[in-house]
């Protein structure tokens, strides 16, 4: 399993860094007199019985063994906020106003920790091209490619003179013929991609097999991975099932950054903390 911490600096230190209370590291579910531990704790109690109704809920439909998804839905989850802040003592510096994305202060050392993960690349803001019309009809394929072809521009546009993509990341799975109108889209485009260069295209679908939902987050990751080691910036073309294809630049972190990275997660960030790894000196 991996994850990926996304995440703007600047609402952090806006938002999250003034507010910060000291709390000890080494604190558990039994140390209820914190704000944090209060949050932990009505989480997994509230957690579990999301499950269980969810569970329930299958069971009616004739589902023999149902699982709970272990994770609340989220508007099921800030609905029960009101409850957790009922409980909160909310003391520490400024006037901070808890809120569904924020529901309590941070402790300094989980301020710490966000400070010291490592810049691995940016993600600009996503362009979302319709792909059917208003009746959710698929558009003509010509119509499909006019589309992709302005969305790939203004997603190129917002993008700094000096981090054009060089290669794209997509996934058939869903639709094979979907790389028709995309490759169409991207003939003669000022960047000089060809999808169909396999150093320029990369298929997930086709390369790795079918990854579902996660299929957008894969593309991502492989796009910040490559970035990272080759200083590239790369785009992800994801086809969602709504009739939309959603367009991310991923460009990499500056020099400096990845050297400040070398303090806390050493040469290579993406192994740190692989049981085992030695990092190359």
């Amino acid at each position: 399993m991996t994850a990926l911490l996304v995440a703007r600096s600047d609402r952090v230190d806006r938002l999250v860094r003034p507010y910060a209370v000291d709390v000890d590291d080494g604190i558990n579910k039994d140390d209820r007199q914190y704000d944090i531990i209060k949050l932990w704790n009505f989480f997994w109690e509230k957690r579990d019985i999301f499950d269980e109704q969810y569970e329930e809920a299958f069971k009616a439909k004739g589902v023999k063994l149902p699982g709970g998804p272990g994770v609340p839905k989220a508007d099921w989850w800030i609905a029960q906020l009101p409850e957790l802040w009922k409980q909160i003592n909310n003391k520490g510096p400024g006037d901070f106003k808890p809120s569904p994305y924020l529901p309590v202060r941070w402790a300094r050392w989980q301020v710490q920790q966000f400070d010291e993960s490592p810049l691995l690349g940016y993600l600009h803001r996503p362009v979302h091209v319709p792909l059917t019309d208003e009746q959710g009809k698929p558009l003509k394929r010509a119509a499909q490619v006019e589309a992709l072809r302005k969305g790939w521009g203004q997603a190129v546009a917002a993008l700094p003179e000096d981090a054009k993509p060089t290669r794209v990341f997509y996934d058939t799975s869903q639709d094979r013929e979907w790389v028709i109108p995309l490759t169409q889209a991207l003939h003669e485009n000022d960047e000089g991609i060809e999808l169909d260069d396999k150093h320029q295209g990369y298929d997930i679908g086709r390369r790795l097999g079918n990854t579902g939902v996660s299929s957008a987050l894969v593309q991502i990751g492989l796009a910040i991975q490559a970035g990272y080691e080759d200083d590239r910036t790369s785009a992800t073309v994801n086809l969602t099932p709504d009739g939309y294809a959603g367009i991310v630049m991923v460009s990499p972190p500056d020099a400096a950054s990845k050297h400040a990275n070398t303090e806390h997660r050493g040469k290579n960030p993406f192994m740190a903390h692989v049981p085992g790894w030695k990092d190359p000196q």
